[in-house]
């Protein structure tokens, strides 16, 4: 079943490989071949330029990430719990989560300077807007997946611990987080896809990283490197959703194809 699965997952990419191929012998001559782009991508992977943007954008993905998690998690399970914090909240954030990152890049530039500290000899600057514009990604969908996962649960549930005796915070400790946690986890792997989104939309602009990167190349004509950058993206997506899928598993074991 295992090796049906992989078999299944190695012919779509194969399959995606023979399509660019097709395309790039058959269509815009500007447009690199998948043969264009592995030797660019080998003269590349030399390159400490290339592999310090892949830290820099995967820091700040983690990063933003985190703190979307801390933040979106107990506010989307607070919101959906309690209809008066849902009502003061709920509205405001609504009005904020249309707004597409490219528009909030000029407001993090009048905002949100960049932060420079230093330690020992080693010199660090964060761009908080880069981050904050990332964050925004993958808050949302976690935050309103979990407000989904609590509105989700039938009330007979809380009703029926409140019955036995339960607490308001027993009930949400042992009958609220726990029901929640499957939409919780829904949210945070999408929240790891369009946080990458945001971070590459924000880097073409901001500078720095594989945004940056990917850009540049465009800007200088270097074509075959455009596909190096956003097939790296692609990798270091797959790679972080893959994980918070495992991970997030590994807190529901009752759910069979957690990992599908």
């Amino acid at each position: 079943m295992e090796t049906a699965k992989w078999a299944k997952r190695s012919a779509s990419i194969l399959g995606l490989l023979a399509i660019w191929l097709a395309v790039g012998v058959f269509g815009p001559q500007t447009l690199p071949g998948p043969i264009a782009v592995a030797d660019a991508f080998a003269g590349y992977v030399q390159n400490p330029v290339y592999w310090n943007a892949i830290v820099l954008s995967t820091l700040r993905v983690l990063g933003a990430f985190t703190i979307a998690v801390l933040i979106g998690v107990p506010l989307g399970l607070l919101i959906g719990w309690n209809v008066v914090v849902g009502d003061f909240t709920y509205p405001a954030l609504e009005l904020v989560r249309p707004i597409p990152p490219i528009a909030w890049i000029p407001f993090t530039i009048l905002v949100l300077p960049s932060i420079a500290f230093s330690l020992g000899f080693v010199g660090f600057e964060i761009n908080t807007g880069i981050l904050f514009i990332t964050f925004l990604g993958a808050f949302f969908p976690i935050l309103l997946n979990s407000i989904a996962g609590v509105r989700g649960i039938d009330d007979e549930y809380s009703r029926a611990a409140h019955s036995l005796g339960a607490a308001d915070w027993q009930t949400f400790r042992h009958v609220i987080y726990p029901g929640a946690l499957p939409s919780v986890h829904t949210g945070m792997v999408v929240g790891m896809g369009l946080a990458w989104v945001n971070l590459v939309a924000a880097e073409m602009i901001s500078g720095g990283g594989l945004g940056f990167m990917t850009w540049s190349a465009y800007t200088g004509g270097s074509y075959p490197v455009i596909f190096v950058g956003m097939i790296t993206i692609g990798v270091l997506g797959y790679l972080s959703s893959t994980i918070v899928r495992y991970v997030g598993a590994s807190q529901l074991p009752w759910m069979e194809d957690a990992t599908a």
